[in-house]
């Protein structure tokens, strides 16, 4: 039986600074956004937070695989709605690539758990 992937302390540095980003970036929307787009990012980044969490304390490789494949839904929600931001000039790419970087890190991290844990 394969050993269950545990996430190193990097995992959570990143999801700290995903979510340090997301509450920063949300500040600079418009009035009009506030409530709609500031929630549903929020919503998600706390969703990305709690995956992560979940993984790390999955206790076998079924509980792994499905708070991975968890994290994979809530990965492709955060970027539709960064993406839906940046296309309505909310955010420039420069101001996303860390969110985006550390996402795409913890991204990889959950897919390397499917793989390993597909027996």
């Amino acid at each position: 039986m394969s050993e269950i992937i545990r996430p190193d302390i990097l995992m959570y540095d990143h999801a700290i600074t995903v979510a340090r980003e997301v509450f920063s970036l949300t500040c600079k929307l418009p009035v009009q956004q506030r409530f709609v787009l500031t929630s549903q990012l929020r919503r998600s980044i706390i969703l990305v937070c709690n995956r992560l969490s979940a993984v790390a304390h999955s206790s076998s490789k079924k509980e792994i695989k499905r708070n991975s494949e968890l994290f994979i839904r809530v990965y492709a929600e955060i970027k539709t709605q960064i993406k839906m931001s940046q296309t309505l000039g909310h955010f420039q790419p420069t101001e996303l690539s860390t969110l985006e970087c550390c996402l795409d890190t913890i991204l990889q991290y959950c897919k390397n758990n499917l793989a390993y844990n597909s027996n």
